[in-house]
C-alpha cells in the first residue's frame, strides 16, 4: 500500500528585471481587481447523507495496538483506515511473533440501517487461545461470550485487510493475505452518551473469501476504546 499524498509541490518567483511603468502598474492592478472580483470555486457536490467519523483504538491501560479510523458513509463512500499490530500484545501470542496488517475502510453505520453484513442474532464469540508454547506476552486471554447483533441497536465497520509483514504463516496469517474484517459493538444510536469516546467489548468477525459475504465471529476482541460521531 502506497503513502498518500507523497507529491510536493515547488513554487518559484523570478525577480523582475525592469522597473513596470505606470501604464503596466494600472493593468496590473486591474487584472488583481478583476480575479478578487470572482466568487471562489467551491466542491460541485456535498454528501449526500450525515457523515459518521469512527476510530477504533486500543482502550487505555490494556496491552493491544490497534488503530483503525474512518469518516464517510455508505452513499457517498468512506475514506480511512489503519493498522492491527498481532505480536506479544495480542491474546495468546509470544514474544517473538508478529504481523503487521493494514486496513482500508469499506462500510459502517447502524445495523439495519446501514447495512446487514450477517444475519441477525446471538452468535458465540471465541476467545483468546494460547499460541505458543513459550513465553507470552503481557495481553490477557478473553474468554468466549455470547452477543447478540440487533436492528438498530448494533454499530459495524467493515474493513479490508491486508498482511504486509508476518511470521504467523503456521498460524493462517502468512504476508499477502488479503481478507475482509469487522468489528461490532452494542449502540444504541439515540442515546447521547454513545457518542464520543466510550470503553466496549468489541466483536471481531472475518471473512477469509474477502467478498463479504462470509462472516464468521472470530474473536472476542475484549475491551476497546470507540469514538463515534455523526455531523449533518
Amino acid at each position: 500500500m502506497e503513502p498518500r499524498n507523497q507529491s510536493r509541490v515547488r513554487l518559484g518567483i523570478e525577480e523582475l528585471k525592469c522597473r513596470p511603468t505606470p501604464a503596466v502598474l494600472t493593468f496590473m492592478v486591474a487584472v488583481a481587481l478583476a480575479v478578487l472580483a470572482v466568487p471562489a470555486r467551491v466542491s460541485a457536490q456535498g454528501p449526500t447523507a450525515p457523515v459518521w467519523s469512527v476510530t477504533l483504538q486500543t482502550a487505555p491501560g490494556l496491552p493491544q495496538d490497534i488503530w483503525v479510523t474512518g469518516q464517510g458513509n455508505n452513499q457517498d463512500g468512506w475514506h480511512g483506515g489503519g493498522c492491527l499490530c498481532l505480536g506479544p500484545l495480542a491474546q495468546g501470542a509470544g514474544v517473538t511473533m508478529h504481523a503487521t496488517v493494514l486496513t482500508d475502510f469499506v462500510s459502517a453505520g447502524i445495523y439495519g440501517v446501514d447495512g446487514m453484513p450477517v444475519l441477525p442474532g446471538t452468535y458465540t464469540l471465541p476467545g483468546g487461545q494460547l499460541l505458543t508454547d513459550g513465553r507470552t506476552g503481557p495481553a490477557e486471554i478473553v474468554e468466549p461470550r455470547e452477543y447478540t447483533i440487533a436492528h438498530g441497536k448494533t454499530f459495524f465497520v467493515v474493513f479490508d485487510a491486508y498482511v504486509v509483514e508476518s511470521n504467523l504463516a503456521p498460524l493462517g496469517f502468512p504476508k499477502g493475505l488479503t481478507l475482509k474484517s469487522m468489528y461490532t459493538f452494542d449502540f444504541d444510536p439515540s442515546d447521547p452518551d454513545e457518542y464520543g469516546y466510550n470503553v466496549r467489548n468489541v466483536a471481531l468477525w472475518a471473512d477469509f473469501t474477502g467478498t463479504g459475504n462470509f462472516f464468521f465471529p472470530f474473536l472476542n476482541e475484549g475491551l476497546l476504546m470507540t469514538n463515534v460521531r455523526l455531523r449533518d
